[in-house]
């Protein structure tokens, strides 16, 4: 998965596919080395899950792009990620809606759906 915000591109390796997860979640350390940081009016508010809870921000980034879906302006979410097992990031319905994305088990890779 690769985001770019402010014209600078960050590379996430280790994200989770979660269909159960209504939103897009990015490691704080990984947002902030792309001056993805949390500034005076960015709401922020707890999200929970399985994994617990945390309080996260949103950042509208310029693009996200996963293989050859791409989607542009998508507001994601900013947390610590502290669930217990180290990940980059999770790719939650609301991203997976936006890319139309198609999960294909088999292949394990997800797809466009045209």
């Amino acid at each position: 998965m690769e985001q770019r915000f402010n014209g600078k591109s960050l590379h996430l390796q280790r994200v989770l596919v979660d269909t159960g997860s209504g939103s897009t979640v990015v490691s704080t350390d990984l947002a902030e080395s792309i001056g993805g940081v949390a500034e005076e009016n960015d709401m922020i508010y707890r999200i929970s899950g399985v994994g617990g809870s945390e309080f996260v921000y949103s950042k509208t980034v310029d693009s996200v792009k996963i293989g050859d879906l791409l989607t542009e302006g998508f507001a994601l979410e900013i947390g610590a990620m502290n669930h217990g097992f180290d990940l980059d990031g999770i790719i939650g319905l609301d991203l997976l809606q936006q890319l139309k994305a198609v999960i294909n088990i088999d292949e394990l890779s997800l797809q466009s759906n045209s």
